[in-house]
């Protein structure tokens, strides 16, 4: 299993009550130690106007990381790109991928049913999802193309050279949506699909099938986010994940707070179910399930309050998930 799917960690920056500082250097050791460990990717999420949040610079966090990381691929889950320039992202993407020296992957998205961001943004909800579409495509050309006119709905480029340009050629991408329009686009240029934490291994599967019978000869290279903490039983994990999920299911309604319709209940075994919580065996056996459903990668939240504890759960998905260690 080891060998086909690749791990990585999912950085939220999450701050657990303890500030800003201490939650930005909480996930730099976090990646720091996914790296010791051997673990193939680090993916890092953009947030806007979430105290709970200490990532709306994604880009300066990535060249921070870049500097202090050797080997590990660095990836945005995602770029918010209906609030961004796409001309700025561009030079951002192509800045990164040099400090990396070519380990930089480019997830996108929408941005999620939060109403402060698209207020503050001047962005409706309807237009968000055309104009990342349109910026992803303005982006790639000009990542690639060595001038670029560009006449669309949202964005005007007139004989434009980006430089400097990227090492990859091209930057692997990804579109963080399961939308009708996002699959239609992805499968179209060959993107690969994000699965966020919600997402079932049902929905997963369907992803897959949705964009296999969009292009069969592209691969998906599916990513999907996972909280994780596994201990000799299932009771222990649950009651160490429980603050921290907790935290997180108490931000979404609160960020969701300024929709129209009620936020729907949580089912929370439903989503013990599918996150990577459980005793070790259970976790082995979902992270097969997720390897077998075609998923390229699984990204683990380490899913603890306290930041020590983060790595230490990295510390034992090596030990007794991926190379199966006996307790002890």
């Amino acid at each position: 299993m080891a060998s086909r799917l690749r791990i990585g960690v999912f950085c939220p920056y999450d701050n657990h009550g303890l500030g800003h500082p201490s939650a930005i250097q909480a996930e730099t050791d976090l990646v720091l130690k996914a790296e010791a460990l051997g673990f193939d990717e680090a993916w890092i999420s953009e947030h806007h106007f979430d105290a709970g949040s200490s990532s709306p610079s994604i880009f300066a966090l990535l060249g921070y990381l870049a500097a202090r990381t050797a080997r590990i691929r660095l990836g945005t889950a995602a770029v918010l790109l209906p609030f961004r320039p796409p001309i700025e992202v561009a030079e951002d993407i192509a800045t990164i991928d040099i400090l990396s020296g070519g380990r930089f992957d480019f997830g996108v998205a929408r941005g999620g049913p939060f109403p402060e961001q698209n207020r503050n943004f001047g962005v409706s909800s309807d237009d968000a999802r055309p104009r990342m579409l349109e910026a992803l495509h303005l982006i790639q050309r000009l990542l690639v193309e060595d001038e670029v006119s560009h006449q669309g709905r949202y964005f005007h480029v007139d004989r434009l050279q980006l430089t400097p340009r990227p090492l990859q050629q091209p930057v692997p991408t990804w579109i963080a949506s399961a939308s009708e329009a996002a699959l239609d686009d992805a499968a179209a240029h060959g993107h690969g699909l994000m699965a966020g934490l919600t997402s079932t291994v049902d929905d997963v599967a369907q992803m897959l099938r949705s964009y296999r019978e969009r292009n069969r000869s592209s691969d998906p290279r599916l990513v999907v986010s996972r909280f994780y903490c596994s201990a000799p039983t299932r009771d222990a994990a649950n009651a160490e994940a429980a603050p921290f999920l907790q935290q997180f299911f108490d931000r979404r309604r609160q960020l969701s707070a300024g929709r129209h319709a009620a936020v729907p209940p949580i089912n929370i075994e439903g989503f013990l179910a599918r996150s990577l919580i459980g005793s070790h065996d259970e976790v082995r056996s979902k992270l097969a399930e997720l390897a077998a459903s075609g998923a390229r990668s699984v990204l683990l939240v380490p899913t603890s309050v306290d930041a020590t504890r983060r790595c230490d759960l990295l510390a034992t998905f090596q030990r007794h998930i991926l190379e199966g260690r006996p307790d002890g």
